[in-house]
């Protein structure tokens, strides 16, 4: 099948338009599966990785030890919003590590979270590095080599025990050394690899089969709080919250999307080509609606992602993204 073609009308007529590549795949060595585009598709995986790297942290029993619940482990797999409720949480992993927030690698900006941003430009108050989508990984992370007795200094670096132990977990996901793959730095200051689209949606397919108890675990966890693994109004929150924790998705930067079943029947990967992250919403709805792995009823509460509309400065409708060849109203 071809790479899906999300476009922008206003008024009626084109404006612009993104191609999204993905592979929806079966649980399991011989699983089958459906391809948008070539599968082969290369791609930094980004966040998207996040619950595979804090699983070594899991099986170690970090977060048990430090008196850290769900919520927290939620908050090691998330790219958040910046909420007060995100940062709370975060601060609770710093507590219990004794940490500072000096320590992350991750650099400041300002909460995705528009009610967030705008309350701290009302107190007159700059970011920190807490208020980075990904300090709640490097809090975990940081946790983890305070646990191990690494030395928290170069946690981010390639040689450093932590990051060892991470393309360990992550070879064995993928059933070959990771080493071998090209490894770039995340926004965030972490390594990441580029791989391809077959090898995400294979990762992430047997993640959600797993019955280890540190994957059921960080399963648990995201699909039981979606919206601390991102913020309320992100897809990968409502896909969980329309499916009732059937389905877990995880967002990566540059357009990559993935998701598991959480009974442990396939996985997914998408990406954006171009990057942007706006396709996401109409292309991973249409692919899961057509391939029977949403429900109609949870279909109708992504309405609004499957078919998002522009809005001008004032607030007005002005256009709508949908999935090409499929009906909808523009304005």
């Amino acid at each position: 099948m071809e790479p899906i073609r999300v476009t922008v009308k206003r008024a009626g007529t084109r404006e612009s338009s993104h191609l999204v590549y993905g592979m929806v795949r079966e649980a399991g060595s011989a699983g089958r599966g459906h391809a948008f585009g070539d599968p082969r598709l290369t791609a930094f995986w980004r966040s998207s990785m996040k619950p595979l790297q804090i699983l070594p942290a899991v099986r170690d029993g970090v977060f048990e030890r430090l008196g850290l619940g769900a919520d927290a482990l939620a908050l090691a797999c998330a790219s958040h919003h910046g909420t007060p409720r995100h940062l709370e949480v975060v601060q609770s992993v710093i507590d219990a590590a004794e940490l500072k927030p000096g320590m992350f690698v991750c650099g400041p900006h300002r909460p995705f979270d528009d009610g967030a941003a705008r309350g701290m430009d009302r107190a007159g108050r700059l970011p920190g590095r807490i208020h980075n989508n990904c300090s709640g990984q490097h809090a975990a992370l940081l946790a983890f080599c305070v646990a191990r007795g690494w030395p928290v200094a170069g946690y981010h670096e390639p040689a450093h025990p932590l990051q060892r132990t991470i393309r360990r977990e992550i070879s064995a996901w993928l059933g070959e050394d990771c080493e071998r793959l090209p490894w770039g730095t995340d926004g965030c200051g972490l390594p990441t690899p580029a791989l391809s689209l077959r090898d995400m949606a294979r990762a992430f397919a047997d993640f959600g089969a797993s019955p280890e108890a540190a994957a059921r675990s960080v399963v648990t966890a995201m699909t039981a709080h979606p919206t601390l693994v991102s913020g309320p109004g992100a897809l990968s929150a409502n896909l969980m919250r329309a499916s009732s924790g059937r389905i877990l998705a995880k967002e990566g930067a540059e357009g990559v999307f993935c998701l598991a079943s959480a009974e442990g029947a396939w996985g997914a990967a998408f990406k954006v080509l171009d990057g942007a992250t706006r396709p996401l919403g109409p292309a991973v709805v249409h692919a899961l609606a057509t391939l029977s792995l949403l429900a109609p009823g949870e279909v109708a509460q992504l309405e609004g992602f499957a078919h998002p509309v522009v809005r001008n400065t004032c607030g007005n409708e002005v256009g709508v993204l949908s999935v090409e060849g499929e009906s909808c109203s523009s304005t």
